[in-house]
C-alpha cells in the first residue's frame, strides 16, 4: 500500500508538470505530453498496487473466517 501511495504521489507530480498551463518545458510540447503520459502510467501502477493489497487482505480475512481451527473472533 505504501508503494501505491508513493506511485500515486509521483503520478500527481508528473501530471501537474505535464499540464498545458504550467511553465515547465513550455517551449517543448513533446516533453509535456510525455510527462502527462508518465503520470497516467504511474496512476495505473498505483491502482494495481492498491488492488493487490486490498485483494490480499480480503483473501486473508476470508481464509481465517472459514478456517475451523482459527482461535480468534469470527
Amino acid at each position: 500500500m505504501i508503494s501505491a501511495l508513493v506511485l500515486g504521489f509521483l503520478g500527481v507530480l508528473s501530471s501537474i508538470l505535464g499540464l498545458q498551463c504550467t511553465k515547465v518545458a513550455e517551449n517543448n510540447p513533446n516533453v509535456k505530453a510525455k510527462l502527462a503520459a508518465v503520470g497516467g502510467c504511474l496512476f495505473v501502477l498505483a491502482g494495481l498496487c492498491g488492488m493487490v493489497t486490498v485483494s490480499w487482505y480480503a483473501f486473508n480475512i476470508t481464509r481465517d473466517f472459514f478456517n475451523p481451527l482459527f482461535v480468534g473472533t469470527k
